[in-house]
């Protein structure tokens, strides 16, 4: 079998030409798309580098890691995945496929190890890294036989998706019947027309609806004294970017492409879906998501505060999850966040982790030693504040 080559892009309009290599490995998920790593990389260009590795078989990308580097006075210089930080990208990882799994991911390790152009690295903070994972778990190995380390792995929140197959009743029997007579109540305020929802037609639509979401999420936590994720400007700079590029991002059925005559471009469906729901005409809540073949997933939502005794998010996303059905879809993703409602809206964890090892060099080794410590310490603190009694040293149990 030939040997793998693997290359670093450093510069984004490289990274455009690969954007078909993306779109093939990316497995179906939006958040390994172009559509969706180049804006985070327009928003976060100015604290990261891009560093991502490309392998090729026989001149073919046969694999992607797509990695920024970062540097802080802590921890100096990390290897992140691309999408992460506030904007939160899930299950992240090697972009391959399952025949190349294997030899792709233990030469990305050893590229990282021994690569003269990537070994003065400090340390890897792989965050969003799905559990099982066949590509990362080769990863790990190969990163382990060569330096003696062992990744570190620290569960943060689960992924939560919900089953849709056979049909809306179907999914509204799966639900207790307390929430079976919540979605009820939410689906005749929908079709009596007391709410309306609506997704966005056009890309300038979608924009005005994406900065009335924006506000909506703002105004929330602000209400509640914490500053929102649209406080910075590079994630709301990300968000509008996203927007407006993943609206040209379609995607085509499977079914469709294999049945299209030779020579024929299939038209294809609208994978960006940005939805808003108006209760009285007044606008109470909205929800940015993607669509991804057999799965709607719902990113970030946005509800009005003056709105809240109407119960606005139940009708959005019974409004949202009835649109999936009938589009044929098998799932809905709720995305990462162990907020009660997933579960009572019938939707099952899956556990992700974010990934941590530092370089064998004896200066990482001291930098991860503080960041530990200094960790712990704010851990300890925070729970000291709060009054709560603190059990053992890890960071984990906070």
């Amino acid at each position: 079998m030939p040997s793998i080559r693997i290359e670093c892009v450093r510069d984004a309009a490289t990274l455009e030409t690969l954007n078909q290599n993306f779109d093939c490995l990316s497995g179906g998920h939006a958040m390994r798309r172009l559509s969706w790593l180049l804006p985070w990389w327009n928003a976060y260009q100015a604290t990261h580098l891009l560093h991502v590795l490309v392998a090729y078989r026989d001149a073919k990308v046969c694999g992607i890691m797509p990695l920024a580097e970062t540097t802080s006075p802590l921890t100096g210089r990390s290897l992140v995945f691309m999408g992460s930080g506030k904007v939160c990208s899930d299950d992240c990882g090697i972009l391959v496929g399952p025949s190349d799994a294997q030899d792709v991911s233990e030469a990305f390790a050893t590229w990282i190890v021994q690569s003269p152009e990537c070994c003065r690295w400090d340390h890897l903070n792989l965050d969003g890294v799905r559990e099982n994972n066949f590509a990362m778990e080769c990863f790990a190995t190969q990163l382990q036989k060569l330096t003696g380390l062992q990744v570190e792995r620290k569960q943060g929140p689960n992924c939560w998706s919900a089953p849709l197959d056979g049909g809306l009743e179907a999914y509204k029997n799966r639900l207790s019947k307390r929430v079976r007579k919540i979605f009820r109540d939410a689906e005749s305020a929908l079709d009596s027309g007391y709410g309306t929802f609506e997704i966005a037609q056009s890309k300038e639509q979608a924009l005005a609806f994406a900065r009335q979401i924006e506000n909506m999420h703002q105004s929330r936590w602000q209400e509640r004294g914490i500053e929102g994720c649209f406080s910075t400007h590079e994630f709301t700079g990300f968000v509008d970017s996203t927007v407006a590029r993943m609206w040209q991002d379609t995607w085509v059925e499977d079914s469709i492409v294999k049945d299209d005559p030779p020579g024929e471009t299939p038209t294809g469906k609208q994978r960006l879906l940005v939805g808003l729901l108006r209760i009285n005409g007044v606008v109470a809540a909205g929800a940015i998501c993607f669509r991804d073949r057999n799965a709607v997933a719902m990113y970030l939502v946005g509800m009005n505060p003056d709105c809240a005794e109407d119960r606005p998010g139940w009708m959005l996303n019974a409004a949202f999850i009835r649109y999936a059905i009938e589009q044929g879809c098998s799932v809905f993703d709720f995305l990462r966040g162990d907020e009660e409602y997933k579960e009572r809206l019938g939707s099952f964890p899956a556990v992700q982790h974010r990934w941590m090892l530092p370089s064998k060099r004896w200066s990482s080794q001291v930098r991860n030693l503080a960041y530990q410590t200094a960790v712990g310490l704010k851990a300890w603190w925070n729970v000291k504040s709060a009054g709560v009694p603190f059990v053992g040293n890890s960071p984990d149990r906070v």
